[in-house]
């Protein structure tokens, strides 16, 4: 059987990051969608571990971009 446990690529974390900035907020299909634990993947998108990547501009509610505004 194989590990679970792998670590994220660089690219794997600003993915999952931006998914988390468009409202995927679900941890438990993050976590099965690149085959690490749900802390693994929450510490990595909220910028507790890979602190030296880029973390997605934070969305202003109430305004929305052209041409939905």
């Amino acid at each position: 059987m194989q590990s679970r446990k792998r670590k994220l690529t660089t690219e794997q974390v600003l993915e999952a990051r931006l998914r988390f900035a468009s409202g995927e907020r679900e941890w438990g299909k993050l976590s099965r969608d690149y085959g690490v634990s749900r802390e693994t993947i929450k510490s990595a998108v909220v910028g507790e571990t890979f602190k030296e990547l880029p973390m997605p501009p934070k969305r202003v509610f109430g305004q929305r971009p052209f041409p939905y505004g």
